[in-house]
């Protein structure tokens, strides 16, 4: 019978027939324990990977300060399309709102709460818009602690874990969907503790990350 994965507990194989790949589960007939399938199944393609060519949009920085990086930054052809929509349709909703009261001189409390949720759709689709133009994923190691941060210039975001070789890398599914499509996140796990993150990041890139990221703990 081929058995391609191993379990976390006792070491047997798993089959493929004791997998649920729509469920994220996996059952060891050996111990009669269940694991996330993710957990143990290897990242797609990093048997045959090579870290010295990266897929498109990708790059790996080495420094002296920051040790290993991985940078990924591409910029989306959907910004083809959002950039005149929200140009369209924030210029006329702000323009409607609020550009006619600054016009008159007056305030209007109805029309400005009114306004609010445009408002608030305005700042998310420029932040979308300013973070594919400008941004870049910047996931890094060193001194035992793995940052993953979103950059647009000096802003951004940053999420960090303490973390060794002992910590396990995966692509585990995410909670949500994109076009009906189910989504992907990089996983680490250490010593109880999770990051997790990449989403928005394409699949090809998004292995090579993974994989780049558990070779990077393995050499320690």
């Amino acid at each position: 019978m081929n058995e391609p994965y191993r379990c976390q507990s006792c070491g047997a194989g798993i089959s493929l027939a004791d997998v649920n790949v729509a469920n994220d589960i996996a059952l060891c007939r050996t111990c009669g324990k269940t694991m996330p399938f993710s957990e143990i199944a290897p990242i797609p393609g990093a048997e045959h990977m090579d870290l010295r060519q990266p897929p498109k949009g990708v790059r790996i920085e080495e420094s002296p300060i920051r040790g290993r990086s991985v940078i990924y930054r591409k910029i989306p052809l959907a910004l083809l399309f959002l950039i005149p929509f929200t140009a369209v349709w924030s210029g006329m909703s702000m323009a409607g709102i609020y550009g006619s009261q600054v016009r008159k001189g007056e305030f209007d409390l109805g029309s400005s709460l009114f306004g609010l949720p445009f408002l608030l759709g305005t700042v998310v689709l420029v932040s979308i818009i300013l973070f594919g133009l400008f941004g870049r994923w910047r996931i890094g190691y060193s001194g035992g602690i793995l940052t993953a941060a979103m950059e647009v210039g000096p802003i951004g975001w940053t999420r960090r874990l303490v973390c060794d070789r002992s910590a396990r890398v995966s692509i585990r599914p995410a909670k949500w969907q994109k076009n009906g499509a189910p989504q992907q996140v990089i996983q680490v796990e250490c010593q109880g503790n999770t990051l997790k993150f990449g989403a928005p990041i394409p699949d090809e890139a998004k292995a090579f990350i993974a994989e780049a990221i558990r070779r990077t703990l393995a050499d320690g």
